[in-house]
């Protein structure tokens, strides 16, 4: 591991679990590490751990006291909207689920750290299109979104917060959905875990199928383009909060049925090793996959949180035939990267792509 990333990663650590260091920064140090925590969307604990150890001069202090305080102001904007679009679910009959994201930030030790993105909200097939228009209802955005009947989520916006409506959890490559949209049906039926939002009880999954399903977003979006450590942070503090009622057996034979083990461990040793997760709350913890953890470290890294440095890639130029050709190639590329350490789910998920493409 170079310095930079020992670096960014010790400071996340500490602030990740409210811990203080021992050093100072000079101005290339840190400039390296607050681009990191931009790209990587961990910018509130950064900065708690940078203050709290006294590693930057008073005025880089006072600026990041300040990026603390716009966060804090952005979770509790996002939580007014959360629950006021819960509300009024609820008051039409309809039990919304919230998924990862803010649903995690709670268990964080100071929750108000945590960069918040937007809101994912799980209401089944059933009560879809009603949901959608009584949240759509609530928007005061300028320009609608459009229902989307047949994708796995459609978006509406209220005041400000984007929010990601599900029909699905999820959709897998198609190898895997069925077995996927099995336990996910099964797990989302209920009974639902109950967190406060507010002082206001908001429903959450199941706590197996939770650690399964965040760690499930972790690797979707690494193996398509990259992911974040917000989304390893988030999955971190959830199996610390809750290592002692996650089902094992129940989760291993999720894992199995859906080939997920392999890369489970591989993002386990980083959650460890990195992040300073015991091994013992670590499900299915094994130090033998530390070198291709390694090799996904340095993905990470690079490519920041979504994969946004891609973005520019995937810009059109209007021809069709020229601009699925390119698209082709990156996908390709991509996969060529992440398919030999992973074997047959990357190579699912490419195949899938590729499909979608043609």
């Amino acid at each position: 591991m170079d310095k930079r990333t020992e670096l960014f990663c010790s400071l996340l650590k500490a602030g990740l679990w409210n811990e203080t260091l021992d050093l100072r920064l000079g101005r290339d140090e840190f400039k390296s590490v607050w681009n990191d925590a931009t790209r990587q969307v961990t910018r509130g604990l950064i900065a708690s751990a940078l203050v709290s150890s006294n590693a930057v001069p008073a005025q880089v202090v006072d600026r990041l006291q300040d990026q603390l305080l716009k966060i804090a102001g952005e979770n509790l904007k996002m939580g007014s909207v959360l629950t006021k679009s819960v509300n009024a679910l609820r008051k039409e009959g309809i039990e919304p689920v919230l998924l990862k994201g803010h649903g995690v930030a709670s268990y964080y030790k100071v929750p108000m750290l945590r960069e918040s993105g937007d809101i994912d909200l799980y209401v089944g097939q059933e009560d879809y299109r009603k949901a959608f228009d009584i949240l759509d209802a609530l928007s005061d955005a300028p320009e609608s979104f459009e229902f989307e009947e047949k994708e796995k989520h459609s978006h509406v916006e209220i005041n400000g917060i984007l929010i990601e409506l599900h029909q699905y959890s999820d959709v897998l490559s198609p190898k895997y959905n069925p077995i996927y949209q099995r336990i996910s049906d099964d797990s989302l039926a209920g009974p639902y875990v109950t967190i406060q939002v507010e002082d206001y009880p908001v429903s959450t999954p199941e706590t197996t199928f939770n650690a399964l399903y965040i760690f499930n977003h972790i690797w979707s979006h690494y193996v398509a383009a990259g992911v974040g450590f917000r989304q390893i942070c988030d999955w971190t503090v959830f199996l610390h909060a809750n290592r002692d009622t996650i089902d094992i057996d129940k989760l291993a034979r999720m894992l199995d049925a859906l080939d997920m083990l392999k890369p489970w461990k591989v993002f386990g040793v980083i959650a460890v090793d990195l992040l300073g997760l015991p091994a013992s709350e670590m499900p299915f913890y094994d130090g033998s996959v530390r070198r291709l953890a390694s090799k996904v470290l340095r993905m990470i890294m690079k490519e920041g949180n979504f994969g946004h440095e891609w973005k520019a890639r995937w810009s059109e130029s209007g021809n069709r035939l020229w601009d699925t050709f390119r698209h082709f190639f990156i996908i390709s590329w991509r996969y060529a990267k992440v398919i030999p350490m992973f074997g047959n789910i990357a190579f699912q998920e490419y195949k899938s792509k590729i499909i979608s493409y043609l």
